[in-house]
C-alpha cells in the first residue's frame, strides 16, 4: 500500500485530503506541527509528501528542499499545495515533483496523486 504524508496546518484540509485518499486505498499520515520535521519525515516513510506552502512559522519551500536534499529522502515525490499565486514558479525553486492549486478540484487533485506516486515507483 502507497503511503502519502500531509504536511499541512489546516486542520480541515488534513481531514478532506486523509478522506479522499484513504477512500483511494492510500495509508495516510500527517504532521501539522513543524519543530522536528526532519525525524517525522524521515520516520514516515511515506511514497509521496503533500505540503503547504505557508505553514505557521516555516515555509513549505524550505520542507522541499530538505527532502530533495536528503539522500534518504529525495526520491520522494513531493507536490506542494497552495491558494498561493506563484505556486509554478515555487515549484521549480524547490524542486518539487508538482503542485495543487488550492482551492483544489478533486478529479485534479487525484490525477496529480496518482500520477505522482507512479512517478515515485
Amino acid at each position: 500500500m502507497k503511503k502519502i504524508l500531509i504536511i499541512e496546518d489546516e486542520k480541515d484540509i488534513i481531514d478532506i485530503a486523509t478522506l479522499i485518499l484513504e477512500d483511494e486505498g492510500y495509508e495516510v499520515a500527517s504532521i501539522s506541527e513543524y519543530p522536528g520535521f526532519e525525524k517525522k519525515v524521515n520516520d514516515s516513510k511515506a511514497d509521496l509528501v503533500l505540503l503547504d506552502l505557508n505553514l505557521q512559522g516555516y515555509h513549505g519551500k524550505d520542507i522541499c528542499k530538505y527532502i530533495k536534499g536528503n539522500d534518504d529522502l529525495k526520491q520522494t515525490s513531493v507536490v506542494l499545495m497552495s491558494a498561493n499565486r506563484d505556486i509554478k514558479a515555487v515549484k521549480e525553486e524547490s524542486g518539487a515533483d508538482a503542485y495543487i492549486a488550492k482551492p483544489f478540484d478533486l478529479a485534479d487533485f487525484i490525477t496529480t496523486v496518482r500520477t505522482n506516486l507512479n512517478l515515485a515507483s
